[in-house]
Parts: structure tokens; C-alpha cells; sequence
């Protein structure tokens, strides 16, 4: 697969790189390039914008009034995708950035 971002990948996408944390402005400037690579097998909307390991979660997205959220991941210090986190039946594409909740992940121990 390697296929343009839909408009609601874009939408998500960059209401996800509004929030601000080290390195953002690469990232920013990176996604004006970004292609989907990689969707998940079981159908819901998380995307891939390369492929690899460690994962380092950038910023969450918290879907308003649900238990459902998303977040925005890098690989080795690029975008590497947007995964969906679901806590019920799992919809097809993004919700609207309006419904989502975003902040700044938390850095690891």
C-alpha cells in the first residue's frame, strides 16, 4: 500500500501536529509529504506512515463523550502513523478533529 492521505486523515493529522512538544516543526513539515503505507488488518482507521520499531506517542486524541481515543506515534524520530484505540465496535475512518480532546503525551520513564 502506499496511497495520499483522505481528507480526514489530513484533517486528524494536523490537528494532532497543532499541539506543541520538541521537534513538532519537523514533523510538521515532514507530514506536507506524508503517504499511508500500512493500514491495520482488523478494519478500524489506525494508519501507518512507515514501518518499523520504537514507537515513541507523541501527542493523544481523546474522542469527546466516548471511551475511544487515537494517538499520533513517531519511528526513530518520524511520523510513523496514527493509531486507534477503541473501547467499543470500531468505526471505519477518523472522527471529526472537533471531537477530539488533544494533548501532549506524557515523555516515558
Amino acid at each position: 500500500m502506499d496511497r495520499s492521505l483522505t481528507d480526514r486523515e489530513r484533517e486528524v493529522l494536523d490537528a494532532l501536529l497543532s499541539v506543541d512538544f520538541e521537534g513538532v516543526e519537523r514533523l510538521r513539515d515532514e507530514a506536507r509529504s506524508a503517504r499511508v503505507v500500512g493500514r491495520c488488518a482488523c478494519g478500524c482507521p489506525s494508519i501507518d506512515f512507515r514501518q518499523g520499531g520504537g514507537m515513541e506517542i507523541l501527542v493523544n486524541g481523546g474522542v469527546v463523550g466516548s471511551f475511544d481515543g487515537l494517538f499520533l506515534y513517531s519511528l526513530d524520530g518520524h511520523l510513523g502513523g496514527i493509531e486507534w484505540v477503541s473501547g467499543g465496535d470500531d468505526p471505519t475512518e477518523l472522527p471529526e478533529p472537533g471531537r477530539l480532546h488533544i494533548t501532549r503525551a506524557e515523555p516515558g520513564p
